[in-house]
């Protein structure tokens, strides 16, 4: 049986955004997909599709408005957005801020790879895994 996967992307950077898009069509073309470019409009789109709660989340942590670690935390304060799983998503790879966005509540942390084919596996073992061990396998990444 499919099952259809919701990924929403926050991200600032466009291009960032559009090679994202095009990873996940190459993991699996099914898999719906939104950007926004902030954390307000992460909650802007929540509220607006109640229908449709996504599978995941993508926040990059540098963005304008509110930033990631601010939609991090105002997420995981949400009774009703809490059990989402959140990613952070940076060209960061500095240990410390991984450790605070796990404390924070994120799910885990990836850095932005500069391979598509890298990009690809890990959005492919995130997919495979979504609703199982996921905190697992991002450590693993």
């Amino acid at each position: 049986m499919q099952v259809n996967r919701f990924f929403l992307l926050a991200d600032d950077d466009r291009d960032d955004a559009e090679i994202f898009s095009e990873a996940l069509s190459t993991v699996n073309p099914s898999i719906k997909f939104h950007h926004v470019e902030d954390g307000q409009e992460v909650f802007q789109f929540l509220s607006t599709s109640k229908i449709e709660i996504p599978d995941v989340i993508f926040l990059d942590l540098n963005m304008p408005a509110m930033s990631g670690w601010q939609c991090l935390a105002k997420l995981k304060n949400d009774t009703a957005l809490k059990n989402i799983p959140v990613i952070m998503y940076s060209t960061s790879s500095n240990p410390r801020e991984k450790e605070i966005a796990i404390e924070l509540g994120a799910t885990g942390f990836v850095t932005k790879p500069t391979d598509f084919k890298v990009l690809t596996k890990i959005l492919e073992a995130i997919f495979t895994n979504l609703g199982s061990d996921l905190k697992r396998i991002l450590k693993e990444i």
